[in-house]
């Protein structure tokens, strides 16, 4: 409970001569020019109110301070007071001829002293307690002073001077008669500071003042003593009023989920406004947010919290309240609110034990939340075997994905002993709340260990299955598979999915014969071997059956094919003027795994006699054709001659005789020409004869190995003139130099094909060429890093434009400008999106207009990326009018940029054959996100038929990892 002020702090008239003639001033609505110095003034203060009759007596009764407060207790007990309360009896009512002595008696006075110190005064301090001496009345006095009263008439006078609060000020009103000459002044002052605030009001005629509070700043008490002058001051009243500080209430409440409602009530009128600071207890005040609440009614506020507006943050908020006061004409605090909490009142998630089994060494531990529960955002999960206490304690923390976190726990990673393991589950929520869940004991009988290792052959390659019982997580098995040929050149690791499968896939390796399988386990970093086994790869062999079909006729069945043959090519001629009527026919594949090829005669100039046929196969393995067989071939006997028809037989008409004449041609000529050994290439270049058929395509093999290892087709379809070049170069053949085998087959548009025998020529392999290929994802790359680059066997850069129709790279420009300055080729790419036809036009024109405004030639080679699987339902359409739009707009050195398993020789659904393998850019990575160097990529030499592979994604040549390259074509480098 608070204590009453009982302070004196009024002025005696020298007093405040002294201040005034000092040049201070305490009034700001009037001074006190008349003011009587030679008179003493001082007033008693009576606790919230004082009688008028005090008032008129207070120069009689501090007269001789030493003597006061007998003085008033003679006058109390003698009648003095009321005498002196009646002396203005005749000029006033009724009410005033009697002093009210209860007052008097109830309300404890404190006569001041006030010692008149001009040099007290001028040093700023108040008349106040410290300078007066206080006197009390004893409990017989009042009882003297209660019996007086008893016989006086009980009319309660009006108090001298009231004061009443409103919103903005203090109300005050003398309540006595103001005489004529007479003029009444209130001094008011707060506690705060002194008398910093001192303003003197004048009252008006009615004996009215107003104190407006924003002129003395404070809430508390507030001195107000009143004085007449006449001109000589009298002090007439002194008075305390407290005007209370704001003292509002609020209250917290949640409308929905991440919203909430603050409202403040009981806002008095001088709080005009109010500000809200909410922040969550995370991270500091980093989410402050200042609110300016809205008023709802009569001294209520509310402000409304959305959470997303605070990082979505959980746990406690803190709220503070402030307002706007007009009596301080600045913010103030109100009050601190208790805060609100955030927290998701969903259910938790469900914690359950997964594939468990007493004889399984291994079991899942699942926490599964939904849409409906608690979001999980940690799960830790405790485990560890019951004997030995916890030596072998081990903690989980599987990465949630989907509201779904699952652990898997091997026993080999405890104890690894057949005991009863114990499983604690903590999991940790978005709302920052923990949960721990024990999950109970489970007994494991650990078995005999058991590595199982399948192999077996398939038309993609050797499929891998391990089956463990002392695995607990398959992805992290990898197979090691390599052939007994040449040590372990073609060794290629194979990463486990998670069922314990894998593919070695033919195209990674080369050689026939033993093929070595190692399974290893890598859980925990630990290298743990678990199983060795063999498969045998027999080299390619094949069986053949020819039947006559009719007299012109026979069918070749080839079966017995080895699964990685994809398809079988018959190259037929008869024996008759060579080769002259050699065709490539193709075998088509029947339901039982079998291929059947047609030979007609008429494909072969109708010739009769011994015809030979040989046995070719696509072949994954040797990754290209390979011979499989060369036949006996067939015989086909020219059928006898029909009897001549005697003329009584014919039949009656008229015959016309048709003379048959066959007609000379010039032969197709073939020649070697710019046969250089040294920089190792030779070109074949092939005129049409002036009475040949149309040539529609030219094919050339060519191989260096033994068994044709290393054999690559030349295919040109564009001949333009009669004419057209194919060089040959080692760049195609796994860069191995020797002397190559070349032979060129010409095939004419009536299904003719012509058969040539190049004979050998030795050629030497250059190094191959290397390229990378950067995005806006490189940022800007300094001429420096691109000179870094090129001493590094860089050779050129493939710089992405521009993807789908709407995103260029804002760094192309200075990557190109660098690239060139450096002396390194430069190629563009775009990053397709299209899955229509129009999309595919729109696309291109965005890339050639974006390479127009770089001025990059018609002759760059432009890279169309595929990448999207949302383009692979009509891929082979939408590429197509691509390449034609492009070209249409002058751009015609195309190459398609793609993963390996989105062509057709891995399964995938492009059609290279439609778009010609040596433009394809591959991407593949064997050793993973494991750095390949240029030399592994050489030896390696995959997809050595396409214009480039793709071996790494992770090259450390720069100071951030690049896309790394070997260009087999020329076209990226050259």
């Amino acid at each position: 409970m608070e204590k009453k002020l009982r302070k004196s702090y009024l002025l005696a008239p020298l007093v405040v001569t002294a201040f005034l003639s000092s040049g201070m001033v305490f009034a700001d609505d009037d001074t006190l020019s008349n003011v009587d110095s030679s008179s003493t003034l001082t007033t008693t203060t009576i606790e919230e109110t004082s009688t008028s009759s005090l008032s008129e007596n207070a120069s009689e009764i501090t007269t001789n301070p030493e003597t006061s407060q007998s003085s008033l207790q003679e006058q109390a007990t003698s009648g003095e007071v009321s005498q002196a309360s009646t002396t203005k009896e005749d000029e006033n009512t009724e009410e005033s001829t009697t002093a009210d002595v209860s007052t008097l008696i109830d309300t404890k006075v404190d006569v001041a002293t006030t010692k008149t110190s001009s040099q007290q005064v001028s040093s700023g301090s108040p008349v106040g307690e410290e300078n007066s001496k206080t006197t009390v009345m004893s409990s017989d006095e009042g009882s003297r002073l209660l019996a007086k009263a008893a016989v006086t008439k009980q009319t309660a006078p009006k108090e001298p001077v009231t004061a009443t609060l409103d919103d903005k000020g203090i109300k005050i009103q003398y309540n006595a008669k103001i005489e004529k000459n007479e003029s009444i002044k209130f001094a008011v002052w707060s506690a705060n500071n002194g008398q910093d605030d001192l303003v003197w009001y004048n009252a008006d005629a009615a004996g009215a003042a107003y104190v407006e509070l924003s002129k003395h700043k404070s809430y508390g008490a507030y001195y107000i003593h009143t004085y007449a002058f006449t001109p000589a001051a009298k002090g007439i009243n002194a008075m305390t009023i407290t005007v209370p500080e704001p003292q509002v209430t609020t209250s917290i409440s949640k409308t929905s989920e991440g919203h909430f409602d603050i409202l403040v009530k009981n806002v008095p009128a001088t709080i005009t406004s109010i500000s809200v600071p909410v922040w969550s207890d995370k991270n500091g005040q980093d989410d402050l947010r200042w609110y300016g609440a809205t008023q709802t009614a009569k001294g209520t506020f509310k402000v409304s919290v959305a959470v997303k507006d605070h990082h979505n943050d959980r746990g406690h908020y803190a709220a503070h309240i402030y307002g706007y006061s007009t009596v301080t004409g600045s913010m103030i605090g109100l009050t601190a609110t208790s805060g609100f909490d955030n927290v998701d009142t969903r259910p938790n998630a469900t914690v359950s034990m997964v594939d468990y089994a007493e004889n399984k060494t291994n079991f899942k531990v699942q926490v599964t939340g939904t849409s409906q529960t608690k979001t999980i955002s940690a799960v830790n999960i405790a485990v560890w075997s019951e004997k030995n206490g916890q030596d072998d304690l081990k903690w989980y923390s599987p990465s949630v994905s989907n509201n779904q976190a699952t652990a898997t726990v091997n026993i080999a990673d405890l104890s690894n002993t057949s005991d009863n393991y114990i499983v604690h589950v903590y999991t940790t929520y978005s709302d920052e709340t923990r949960v721990g869940t024990v999950l109970g004991t489970y007994k494991i009988t650990k078995p005999v260990e058991k590595n199982d290792v399948k192999a077996e052959l398939t038309k993609d390659g050797i499929a891998l299955k391990l089956t463990s019982n002392t695995v607990s997580d398959y992805s992290k098995v990898k197979f090691a598979v390599w052939s007994s040929v040449n040590g372990q050149d073609d060794l290629r690791w194979y990463s486990a999915n998670n069922d314990g499968t894998a593919l070695a896939a033919y195209e990674n390796h080369n050689g026939y014969g033993i093929y070595n399988i190692h399974t290893y386990s890598f859980e925990n970093n630990q290298t743990r071997g678990l199983n060795a086994t063999a498969i045998t790869i027999e080299k390619p062999s094949v069986k053949t059956t020819f039947k006559q079909v009719n007299s012109s006729s026979f069918s070749v069945t080839i079966s017995e094919i080895p699964q990685y043959i994809t398809s079988i090519i018959l190259p037929v001629w008869s024996e008759k003027n060579g080769q002259d009527d050699l065709k490539w026919t193709e075998a088509k594949k029947q339901t039982d795994g079998s291929y059947v090829a047609l030979i007609d005669n008429k494909d072969h100039k109708s010739e009769f006699g011994k015809y030979d046929v040989h046995v070719y196969g696509n072949s994954k393995l040797d990754r290209g054709l390979v011979g499989l067989t060369a036949t006996p071939g067939f015989t086909l006997n020219k059928p006898e001659a029909a009897k001549p028809v005697k003329p009584s037989e014919m039949n009656s008409g008229t015959t016309k005789s048709v003379a048959s004449k066959e007609e000379t041609v010039e032969k197709t000529k073939v020649a070697v020409e710019n046969y250089d050994s040294e920089d190792g290439y030779v070109d074949i270049v092939v005129t049409q004869g002036t009475k040949t058929p149309e040539i529609r395509s030219i094919r050339v093999a060519a191989w260096s190995e033994d068994n044709q290892a290393n054999l690559y087709w030349y295919v040109r379809d564009n001949v333009v003139n009669g004419r057209a070049t194919v060089e040959v170069s080692p760049r195609h053949h796994q860069y191995k130099s020797g002397d190559y085998t070349i032979h060129a087959y010409v095939d004419y548009e009536d299904n003719t094909v012509e058969g040539f025998n190049l004979g050998k020529y030795n050629l030497k392999a250059e190094a191959p060429s290397y390229f990378v290929d950067i995005s806006s994802h490189n940022g800007n790359i300094s001429v420096d890093d691109f000179l870094s680059l090129k001493r590094q066997g860089i050779q050129g850069v493939v710089v992405k434009l521009t993807e789908g129709n709407s995103y260029q790279n804002p760094y192309a420009r200075q990557q190109v400008i660098n690239a060139q300055a450096a002396g390194i080729k430069v190629s563009v790419y775009h990053y397709s999106h299209f899955v229509s036809d129009e999309e595919a036009r729109t696309e291109a024109q965005y890339f050639v207009n974006m390479a127009k405004t770089l001025n990059l030639p018609t002759t760059t080679l432009m890279v169309n990326d595929m990448e999207e699987s949302k383009m692979l339902g009509n891929v082979n359409t939408t590429v197509q009018v691509w390449e034609n739009e492009m070209k249409r707009l002058g751009y015609s050195n195309l190459v398609h940029y793609t993963m390996a398993n989105w062509l057709d020789f891995r399964g995938g659904k492009v059609d290279t054959s439609k778009f010609g393998l040596d433009n394809f850019w591959i991407a593949h990575y064997p050793k993973g996100y494991t750095y390949m160097t240029q030399e592994e990529a050489r030896t390696a030499s995959y997809y050595e038929h396409s214009a480039a592979w793709q071996y790494t994604s992770v090259s450390p040549k720069l100071s951030h990892s690049l896309d790394e390259n070997i260009d087999y074509s020329g076209r990226f480098t050259l």
